[in-house]
Protein backbone atom coordinates (compact mmCIF):
# COMPACT_ATOMS: atom_id res chain seq x y z
CA UNK A 1 0.00 0.00 0.00
CA UNK A 2 0.71 3.69 -0.34
CA UNK A 3 0.35 6.31 2.15
CA UNK A 4 0.44 10.16 2.34
CA UNK A 5 -0.19 13.00 4.58
CA UNK A 6 -2.81 15.96 4.17
CA UNK A 7 -3.45 19.17 4.47
CA UNK A 8 -5.53 22.24 3.44
CA UNK A 9 -3.27 23.83 6.65
CA UNK A 10 -7.26 24.08 8.63
CA UNK A 11 -6.96 27.11 10.79
CA UNK A 12 -7.62 26.12 14.35
CA UNK A 13 -9.38 29.12 16.59
CA UNK A 14 -6.33 28.08 19.26
CA UNK A 15 -3.48 29.19 16.82
CA UNK A 16 -2.10 32.26 14.95
CA UNK A 17 -2.47 31.86 11.20
CA UNK A 18 1.49 31.57 11.10
CA UNK A 19 1.09 28.66 13.83
CA UNK A 20 -0.71 26.95 11.58
CA UNK A 21 1.25 27.26 8.61
CA UNK A 22 4.77 26.55 10.42
CA UNK A 23 3.14 23.57 12.08
CA UNK A 24 1.89 21.39 9.34
CA UNK A 25 5.58 22.07 7.61
CA UNK A 26 6.88 20.64 10.61
CA UNK A 27 4.66 17.42 10.15
CA UNK A 28 5.25 17.48 6.23
CA UNK A 29 9.21 17.54 7.39
CA UNK A 30 8.93 14.47 9.64
CA UNK A 31 6.41 12.39 6.81
CA UNK A 32 9.41 12.71 4.73
CA UNK A 33 12.07 11.39 7.40
CA UNK A 34 10.12 8.69 8.25
CA UNK A 35 9.30 7.34 5.29
CA UNK A 36 6.10 8.02 3.82
CA UNK A 37 4.75 8.15 0.35
CA UNK A 38 3.50 11.56 -0.28
CA UNK A 39 2.04 14.60 0.79
CA UNK A 40 -1.46 16.03 -0.94
CA UNK A 41 -2.03 19.69 -0.16
CA UNK A 42 -5.18 21.56 -0.65
CA UNK A 43 -6.18 25.25 -1.70
CA UNK A 44 -8.64 26.94 -0.36
CA UNK A 45 -8.88 30.66 1.09
CA UNK A 46 -11.27 33.49 2.58
CA UNK A 47 -12.05 31.44 5.37
CA UNK A 48 -10.48 29.31 8.07
CA UNK A 49 -10.89 25.60 6.67
CA UNK A 50 -8.01 26.12 4.84
CA UNK A 51 -5.04 28.71 4.47
CA UNK A 52 -3.42 27.52 1.48
CA UNK A 53 -4.24 30.57 -0.15
CA UNK A 54 -0.88 30.98 -1.42
CA UNK A 55 -0.51 27.57 -2.81
CA UNK A 56 2.87 27.69 -5.34
CA UNK A 57 4.57 29.27 -3.01
CA UNK A 58 3.65 26.60 0.35
CA UNK A 59 4.49 23.97 -2.54
CA UNK A 60 7.28 25.18 -3.57
CA UNK A 61 8.53 25.65 0.24
CA UNK A 62 7.76 21.99 0.44
CA UNK A 63 9.40 20.82 -2.67
CA UNK A 64 12.48 22.51 -1.02
CA UNK A 65 12.13 20.94 2.48
CA UNK A 66 11.96 17.98 1.56
CA UNK A 67 13.51 15.08 -0.23
CA UNK A 68 12.09 11.46 -0.83
CA UNK A 69 8.21 12.69 -0.75
CA UNK A 70 5.69 13.12 -3.54
CA UNK A 71 4.16 16.57 -3.53
CA UNK A 72 0.49 15.97 -4.89
CA UNK A 73 -2.27 18.48 -4.99
CA UNK A 74 -5.93 17.87 -3.76
CA UNK A 75 -6.56 20.03 -5.08
CA UNK A 76 -6.53 23.04 -7.30
CA UNK A 77 -9.02 24.54 -7.92
CA UNK A 78 -8.75 25.00 -11.55
CA UNK A 79 -11.21 27.62 -12.10
CA UNK A 80 -10.34 30.27 -10.21
CA UNK A 81 -7.03 30.80 -12.34
CA UNK A 82 -5.38 31.24 -15.54
CA UNK A 83 -4.77 27.74 -16.74
CA UNK A 84 -1.83 29.13 -18.70
CA UNK A 85 -0.33 30.18 -15.54
CA UNK A 86 -0.98 27.06 -13.29
CA UNK A 87 0.51 24.93 -16.13
CA UNK A 88 4.01 27.09 -15.60
CA UNK A 89 3.92 26.72 -12.07
CA UNK A 90 3.48 23.44 -12.16
CA UNK A 91 5.77 22.82 -14.84
CA UNK A 92 8.31 24.60 -11.83
CA UNK A 93 7.21 22.73 -9.33
CA UNK A 94 8.28 19.71 -11.09
CA UNK A 95 11.41 20.51 -12.28
CA UNK A 96 12.49 21.66 -8.91
CA UNK A 97 11.49 18.92 -7.06
CA UNK A 98 12.88 16.38 -9.48
CA UNK A 99 10.09 15.14 -10.76
CA UNK A 100 8.09 14.38 -7.34
CA UNK A 101 4.79 16.20 -8.53
CA UNK A 102 1.05 14.73 -8.83
CA UNK A 103 -1.24 17.14 -9.96
CA UNK A 104 -4.56 16.91 -8.39
CA UNK A 105 -7.52 19.39 -9.70
CA UNK A 106 -10.93 20.12 -9.34
CA UNK A 107 -13.56 22.42 -10.57
CA UNK A 108 -14.19 23.70 -6.37
CA UNK A 109 -17.29 24.17 -4.92
CA UNK A 110 -17.12 27.24 -2.14
CA UNK A 111 -18.93 29.64 -3.64
CA UNK A 112 -17.44 32.88 -1.79
CA UNK A 113 -13.96 31.73 -3.10
CA UNK A 114 -15.40 31.82 -6.73
CA UNK A 115 -17.22 35.49 -5.52
CA UNK A 116 -14.06 36.76 -4.19
CA UNK A 117 -11.98 36.30 -7.42
CA UNK A 118 -15.05 37.32 -9.60
CA UNK A 119 -15.30 34.43 -11.35
CA UNK A 120 -18.91 33.50 -12.15
CA UNK A 121 -19.82 29.87 -10.62
CA UNK A 122 -21.81 28.95 -13.58
CA UNK A 123 -18.92 28.87 -15.65
CA UNK A 124 -16.84 26.46 -13.34
CA UNK A 125 -17.29 22.89 -15.47
CA UNK A 126 -16.94 24.51 -18.47
CA UNK A 127 -13.80 26.45 -17.32
CA UNK A 128 -12.21 23.49 -15.27
CA UNK A 129 -12.66 20.81 -18.35
CA UNK A 130 -11.33 23.68 -20.80
CA UNK A 131 -8.36 24.62 -18.12
CA UNK A 132 -7.30 21.34 -17.94
CA UNK A 133 -6.83 20.67 -22.08
CA UNK A 134 -4.85 23.86 -21.98
CA UNK A 135 -2.73 22.53 -19.18
CA UNK A 136 -1.74 19.14 -20.93
CA UNK A 137 -1.29 21.10 -24.02
CA UNK A 138 0.89 23.59 -22.79
CA UNK A 139 3.23 20.99 -21.21
CA UNK A 140 3.04 18.98 -24.36
CA UNK A 141 3.21 20.70 -27.29
CA UNK A 142 6.39 22.81 -28.43
CA UNK A 143 4.13 26.00 -29.17
CA UNK A 144 0.84 26.73 -27.72
CA UNK A 145 -2.29 27.33 -30.14
CA UNK A 146 -5.79 27.22 -28.44
CA UNK A 147 -8.76 28.81 -29.73
CA UNK A 148 -11.39 27.71 -26.57
CA UNK A 149 -14.17 29.82 -25.12
CA UNK A 150 -11.93 31.57 -22.08
CA UNK A 151 -8.72 30.87 -23.24
CA UNK A 152 -6.97 32.23 -26.90
CA UNK A 153 -3.52 32.24 -27.25
CA UNK A 154 -1.44 31.42 -31.03
CA UNK A 155 2.00 30.09 -31.03
CA UNK A 156 2.90 30.56 -27.32
CA UNK A 157 6.30 29.13 -26.17
CA UNK A 158 5.26 27.74 -22.35
CA UNK A 159 8.25 27.09 -20.21
CA UNK A 160 9.65 25.51 -18.47
CA UNK A 161 7.94 22.24 -19.65
CA UNK A 162 7.93 19.33 -16.78
CA UNK A 163 10.60 16.86 -15.94
CA UNK A 164 7.98 13.82 -15.77
CA UNK A 165 7.06 12.83 -19.41
CA UNK A 166 4.39 13.24 -21.33
CA UNK A 167 3.52 15.36 -18.11
CA UNK A 168 3.05 15.01 -14.22
CA UNK A 169 0.33 12.46 -13.52
CA UNK A 170 -3.29 13.82 -13.12
CA UNK A 171 -5.95 13.34 -10.57
CA UNK A 172 -9.37 14.43 -10.48
CA UNK A 173 -11.29 15.26 -7.23
CA UNK A 174 -14.36 13.04 -7.28
CA UNK A 175 -16.87 14.18 -4.28
CA UNK A 176 -20.52 13.90 -5.94
CA UNK A 177 -20.93 13.38 -8.95
CA UNK A 178 -20.92 10.58 -11.57
CA UNK A 179 -20.36 12.97 -14.94
CA UNK A 180 -16.71 13.61 -13.27
CA UNK A 181 -16.14 10.15 -12.86
CA UNK A 182 -16.91 9.21 -16.90
CA UNK A 183 -14.84 12.35 -17.75
CA UNK A 184 -12.22 11.72 -15.82
CA UNK A 185 -12.02 7.70 -17.23
CA UNK A 186 -12.55 9.24 -20.84
CA UNK A 187 -9.13 11.14 -20.61
CA UNK A 188 -7.16 8.50 -18.35
CA UNK A 189 -7.30 11.08 -15.12
CA UNK A 190 -7.19 9.29 -11.99
CA UNK A 191 -10.02 10.45 -9.53
CA UNK A 192 -9.34 11.01 -5.72
CA UNK A 193 -11.70 9.15 -3.83
CA UNK A 194 -13.64 10.77 -0.90
CA UNK A 195 -15.78 10.19 1.85
CA UNK A 196 -19.08 8.60 1.47
CA UNK A 197 -22.56 10.10 -0.52
CA UNK A 198 -26.26 9.60 -1.02
CA UNK A 199 -25.34 9.52 -5.09
CA UNK A 200 -22.37 7.57 -5.58
CA UNK A 201 -21.79 5.54 -1.88
CA UNK A 202 -18.76 4.63 -0.35
CA UNK A 203 -15.29 5.01 -1.81
CA UNK A 204 -15.06 1.31 -3.23
CA UNK A 205 -18.20 1.60 -4.79
CA UNK A 206 -16.63 4.54 -6.80
CA UNK A 207 -13.77 2.96 -7.66
CA UNK A 208 -15.80 0.23 -8.95
CA UNK A 209 -17.81 2.73 -11.48
CA UNK A 210 -14.32 4.23 -12.47
CA UNK A 211 -12.54 1.23 -13.36
CA UNK A 212 -15.89 -0.08 -15.30
CA UNK A 213 -15.48 3.34 -17.25
CA UNK A 214 -11.92 3.00 -17.93
CA UNK A 215 -13.01 -0.24 -19.60
CA UNK A 216 -15.66 1.02 -21.29
CA UNK A 217 -13.29 3.52 -22.76
CA UNK A 218 -10.36 0.46 -23.46
CA UNK A 219 -7.78 2.39 -21.09
CA UNK A 220 -5.64 -0.47 -18.49
CA UNK A 221 -6.10 0.73 -15.31
CA UNK A 222 -4.76 -2.53 -13.09
CA UNK A 223 -1.54 -0.94 -12.54
CA UNK A 224 -3.42 2.35 -10.97
CA UNK A 225 -4.08 2.78 -7.54
CA UNK A 226 -6.34 5.90 -6.75
CA UNK A 227 -5.73 7.34 -3.58
CA UNK A 228 -8.29 7.86 -0.49
CA UNK A 229 -8.73 10.12 1.59
CA UNK A 230 -9.51 8.92 5.04
CA UNK A 231 -8.39 10.78 7.89
CA UNK A 232 -5.60 8.76 10.11
CA UNK A 233 -5.01 8.84 13.88
CA UNK A 234 -2.70 6.82 16.18
CA UNK A 235 -2.24 6.69 19.85
CA UNK A 236 -0.46 4.29 22.13
CA UNK A 237 -3.92 3.47 23.88
CA UNK A 238 -7.52 3.15 22.15
CA UNK A 239 -8.42 5.51 25.04
CA UNK A 240 -6.15 8.54 23.63
CA UNK A 241 -7.02 7.31 20.36
CA UNK A 242 -11.01 7.87 21.11
CA UNK A 243 -10.72 10.89 23.41
CA UNK A 244 -8.45 12.82 21.78
CA UNK A 245 -10.28 14.09 18.92
CA UNK A 246 -13.55 14.63 21.52
CA UNK A 247 -14.83 18.32 20.38
CA UNK A 248 -11.97 18.29 17.49
CA UNK A 249 -12.84 16.15 14.84
CA UNK A 250 -16.39 17.89 13.43
CA UNK A 251 -14.03 21.27 13.17
CA UNK A 252 -14.18 21.39 9.54
CA UNK A 253 -17.94 20.65 9.31
CA UNK A 254 -18.25 23.76 11.79
CA UNK A 255 -16.84 25.77 9.51
CA UNK A 256 -17.82 24.65 6.49
CA UNK A 257 -21.74 24.99 7.73
CA UNK A 258 -21.30 28.75 8.88
CA UNK A 259 -21.44 31.65 6.64
CA UNK A 260 -18.36 33.01 4.62
CA UNK A 261 -18.66 36.72 2.97
CA UNK A 262 -20.65 35.28 0.33
CA UNK A 263 -23.54 35.28 3.17
CA UNK A 264 -23.92 31.10 2.41
CA UNK A 265 -22.60 28.15 4.03
CA UNK A 266 -19.15 28.13 3.41
CA UNK A 267 -19.47 24.00 2.09
CA UNK A 268 -21.69 24.62 -0.27
CA UNK A 269 -22.04 25.96 -3.61
CA UNK A 270 -25.45 28.04 -3.07
CA UNK A 271 -26.26 31.66 -4.08
CA UNK A 272 -28.00 33.39 -1.42
CA UNK A 273 -31.36 32.91 -2.57
CA UNK A 274 -30.45 28.71 -1.58
CA UNK A 275 -30.39 28.29 -5.61
CA UNK A 276 -27.59 25.63 -6.85
CA UNK A 277 -25.75 27.05 -10.03
CA UNK A 278 -25.73 24.81 -13.38
CA UNK A 279 -23.77 21.74 -12.21
CA UNK A 280 -23.92 21.62 -8.79
CA UNK A 281 -27.38 19.57 -8.55
CA UNK A 282 -26.13 16.62 -7.15
CA UNK A 283 -24.59 18.70 -4.37
CA UNK A 284 -28.12 19.04 -2.59
CA UNK A 285 -27.31 16.75 0.04
CA UNK A 286 -24.01 17.50 0.05
CA UNK A 287 -23.10 18.83 4.27
CA UNK A 288 -25.29 15.91 5.56
CA UNK A 289 -22.31 13.71 3.52
CA UNK A 290 -20.02 15.40 5.74
CA UNK A 291 -22.12 15.28 8.78
CA UNK A 292 -22.21 11.14 8.33
CA UNK A 293 -18.43 11.10 7.89
CA UNK A 294 -17.81 13.01 10.75
CA UNK A 295 -19.73 9.63 12.42
CA UNK A 296 -17.60 6.65 12.59
CA UNK A 297 -20.83 4.09 12.23
CA UNK A 298 -21.14 5.52 8.46
CA UNK A 299 -17.57 5.69 7.28
CA UNK A 300 -18.04 2.72 5.05
CA UNK A 301 -14.39 1.40 5.66
CA UNK A 302 -13.35 0.88 9.38
CA UNK A 303 -12.41 4.29 10.87
CA UNK A 304 -8.35 4.54 10.70
CA UNK A 305 -8.39 5.37 14.26
CA UNK A 306 -6.65 3.58 16.90
CA UNK A 307 -3.20 1.59 18.29
CA UNK A 308 -0.64 0.77 16.04
CA UNK A 309 -2.54 -2.72 16.09
CA UNK A 310 -5.40 -1.74 15.48
CA UNK A 311 -4.76 0.64 12.66
CA UNK A 312 -2.54 -2.73 11.12
CA UNK A 313 -6.00 -4.83 11.61
CA UNK A 314 -8.40 -2.08 10.10
CA UNK A 315 -5.99 -1.43 7.12
CA UNK A 316 -5.95 -5.01 5.79
CA UNK A 317 -9.66 -4.67 5.55
CA UNK A 318 -9.21 -1.15 4.24
CA UNK A 319 -6.99 -3.18 1.47
CA UNK A 320 -9.00 -6.13 1.21
CA UNK A 321 -12.06 -3.50 -0.08
CA UNK A 322 -9.87 -2.99 -2.82
CA UNK A 323 -8.07 0.10 -1.41
CA UNK A 324 -4.49 0.08 -2.41
CA UNK A 325 -3.63 4.27 -1.52
CA UNK A 326 -4.42 5.98 1.30
CA UNK A 327 -3.92 9.56 2.47
CA UNK A 328 -5.03 11.93 5.51
CA UNK A 329 -4.53 14.00 8.09
CA UNK A 330 -2.60 12.71 11.36
CA UNK A 331 -4.82 14.74 13.96
CA UNK A 332 -7.41 17.21 14.05
CA UNK A 333 -7.72 20.95 14.04
CA UNK A 334 -6.59 22.01 17.82
CA UNK A 335 -4.98 18.90 18.66
CA UNK A 336 -1.10 19.22 20.48
CA UNK A 337 1.36 19.63 17.90
CA UNK A 338 2.90 16.89 19.54
CA UNK A 339 0.38 14.62 19.48
CA UNK A 340 0.16 14.71 15.60
CA UNK A 341 3.79 14.49 15.59
CA UNK A 342 3.28 11.48 17.55
CA UNK A 343 0.55 10.13 15.31
CA UNK A 344 2.97 10.30 12.51
CA UNK A 345 5.95 8.64 14.34
CA UNK A 346 3.52 5.71 15.25
CA UNK A 347 2.16 4.99 11.99
CA UNK A 348 5.50 5.40 10.30
CA UNK A 349 7.51 2.99 13.27
CA UNK A 350 4.89 0.67 14.09
CA UNK A 351 2.13 0.27 11.19
CA UNK A 352 3.91 1.29 7.79
CA UNK A 353 6.45 -1.54 7.77
CA UNK A 354 3.44 -4.18 7.84
CA UNK A 355 2.47 -2.73 4.14
CA UNK A 356 5.89 -2.84 2.86
CA UNK A 357 7.13 -5.81 0.74
CA UNK A 358 10.67 -4.72 1.50
CA UNK A 359 10.58 -1.84 4.20
CA UNK A 360 12.07 1.28 2.92
CA UNK A 361 15.51 2.69 4.52
CA UNK A 362 15.10 6.22 5.08
CA UNK A 363 17.23 8.32 4.19
CA UNK A 364 19.49 5.39 1.23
Amino acid sequence: MKFGIFTIVPWHESLSADQALHGALEQIELADQLGLDEVWLGEHRFSRHGLLSGFFSFAGHVAARTKHLRIGTAVVVLPLHNPILVAEEFAMLDVLSGGRLDVGIGSGYQRQEFDGIGVNMEESRERFQEATEVMRRAWTEERLTFHGKYTNVDDLWVVPKPVQQPHPPLYVAISTSPATVEWAASRQIQPILGGPTDIMGQAPQVLKMWRDKMDAFGHPHAHLHPPMAKGIYVAPTMEEALNDPIGLEDFSSRILRSNGSAGTPIGMPIDRHGNLPKGYEAWAGRQNDRERRDDLGHAGLPPLRGTPEVLIERLQQTQAAGIEHIFGAFGFPGLPQWKVLRSIELFCKEVLPHFRSVPATVGA
